[in-house]
């Protein structure tokens, strides 16, 4: 059976070519203006652009008050690239008063997070999501309407590539294009269109595997909303490797290709085991924080999380309790502080390395990802905010 076939393929693929990636998943969509090899329909098709706007557009209402832009940027990203976040605001306080716009680049994902979004418990409080006031008249334009036999799909781990991904969905008929939105930096966008030969292979494939986890990400997939040519895809960053030898290696269909700040995928995996280079690191370690592990309190993640939430998305708090062997490295207790990006940590070490708190001075520098999910895979002190 197709789906069963399909499924087996990606539990494969996470026990093995992904499963050190996994722990490396980029948590923030990429934001790049479309490239030459966009794989935007309504766009290449000439779709009035307000029109694109309106149908990429949702209404997001009952946001939690503590919650940001780039907070509303990372939840939505799942299901598409966002082009914008415009949230309402008190001329008097600066505050957004609870609602606001989320825009995207394609339809798609608006429709992808009307259906999963709408209900959906956010910072203690439950989204309420709706549509523009003009959305009824944008819906009714003359725009070229999508194939049947056309699906999206998104969040796409930037590791899988479109041939990989089309084996994944071969399974429910033969699939005649697939192609994945070009990014300069990552690669890939995180989605893109696939298409089969027929409307109920699509159908089928939209049904059984919109939920499917695929390198630590939950596959989001549905129909199109919009009609057009599809673009090359990723085959446009592929020409000049080709001609150019100094360039990436052509991709096989299993292999896993993260431009720039990629890491080959070896069988035993060592590539993974050791990051000398912290330059791009998302991770950022406090050092004297507190005298000693007598010192840790309950509130101690939260509050740093707090703090550091003034430099970007926070991600992840752990206070690290360490080892015999690690003392003499960091300390008999140091915290990290993992960031959607690495911007944000680069602002976290001018904000916190030495600085005063609790009467200590902090120190404060970037830290490796890969070890730091090795040394804190245990650790039970986690605050995720």
């Amino acid at each position: 059976m197709g789906v069963a076939k399909a499924r087996a393929y990606a539990q494969e693929l996470q026990q093995t070519v992904f499963k050190d990636i996994v722990a490396q998943e980029l948590v923030r969509r990429a934001e790049a203006q479309p490239l030459p090899g966009t794989v935007n329909p309504g766009l290449r098709a000439g779709v009035d652009a307000r029109t694109l706007s309106v149908l990429s557009r949702v209404y997001v209402g009952s946001i939690n008050f503590e919650l940001t832009e780039d907070h509303m940027r990372q939840v939505f990203g799942e299901f598409g690239s966002v082009c914008s976040v415009s949230m309402a605001r008190d001329t008097n306080t600066g505050r957004h008063k609870g609602f606001g716009f989320v825009e995207f680049l394609v339809p798609e994902a608006a429709a992808l997070a009307m259906e999963i979004m709408d209900g959906t418990v956010l910072g203690g409080r439950a989204l309420k999501l709706g549509r523009p006031n003009n959305y009824a008249a944008a819906i009714a334009q003359n725009f070229p309407r999508p194939p049947a036999n056309r699906i999206y799909v998104a969040n796409v781990n930037r590791a899988v590539t479109e041939s990989v991904l089309q084996e994944i969905f071969s399974p429910f008929g033969k699939v005649t294009a697939c192609v994945l939105a070009p990014d300069e930096s990552a690669g890939h966008k995180g989605w893109g269109f696939v298409e089969f030969e027929g409307a109920e292979a699509a159908e089928q494939a939209a049904q059984a595997m919109n939920g499917l986890e695929l390198a630590a990400l939950v596959l989001r997939v549905r129909a199109c909303v919009v009609g057009g040519p599809l673009g090359p895809g990723m085959a446009v960053d592929a020409e000049p490797a080709q001609s150019d030898h100094t360039g990436p290696a052509v991709q096989s269909d299993h292999s896993v290709a993260q431009p720039d700040h990629s890491v080959a995928v070896q069988s035993d995996h060592s590539a993974l085991t050791t990051e000398p280079d912290h330059s791009g690191s998302t991770v950022v370690i406090l050092s004297n924080v507190v005298g000693g592990r007598s010192d840790v309190d309950d509130d101690l993640a939260s509050d740093m999380a707090g703090e550091g939430t003034k430099c970007g998305v926070v991600c992840k708090v752990v206070v690290h309790i360490a080892t015999e062997t690690e003392l003499a490295e960091l300390g008999e207790v140091c915290v990290f502080v993992e960031y959607a990006e690495h911007e944000a940590a680069l602002r976290a070490i001018e904000l916190f390395d030495g600085r005063w708190f609790g009467g200590r001075r902090v120190a404060a520098s970037l830290f490796g990802v890969d070890r730091f999910r090795k040394l804190t895979s245990s650790d039970t002190m986690v605050f995720i905010p």
